[in-house]
């Protein structure tokens, strides 16, 4: 008799965002994503096997997740600053290094969960099994 394999059950999108901003696994949602902060994915899910790592360059998406949220904050708080009034003493420059010197941190926050993001999202649209031996 031929062995059937079972589909993959679609968990819900709310509990799959939930799970990837607390860095779990899309799978059995108990297991870390991140080895250490800010971005060493580990390799493989520690209780369940699932691997993290699809294909070679698959975390671009989770570059862009990165890039598109730290414009979400960057770009209202520079239009809030535009309405406060200007400080006499400081150059565009000066201005500039202040800007660059807010982006640069807050992308590194705002990376771990971009990248559980992408991989919660990646596994929710199209999952796949961990290995059988683990």
């Amino acid at each position: 008799m031929q062995k059937v394999a079972q589909p993959l059950v679609r968990p819900p999108f709310r509990a799959t965002v939930r799970d990837a901003l607390h860095l779990r696994c899309p799978n059995c949602r108990d297991g870390r994503v991140l080895d250490r902060w800010p971005n060493k994915m580990l390799p493989r899910c520690p209780l369940c096997g699932l691997s993290f790592f699809r294909e070679s360059g698959y975390y671009i998406g989770g570059m862009i997740i990165t890039y598109a949220l730290t414009l979400a904050v960057i770009i209202p708080v520079l239009l809030v600053s535009l309405l406060l009034p200007d400080v006499k003493g400081l150059s565009d420059y000066v201005r500039f290094a202040i800007w660059v010197l807010f982006a640069l941190p807050l992308s590194f926050v705002l990376m771990p969960y971009s990248y559980s993001l992408w991989l919660s999202l990646d596994f929710w649209l199209e999952p796949w099994h961990p290995p059988k031996t683990f």
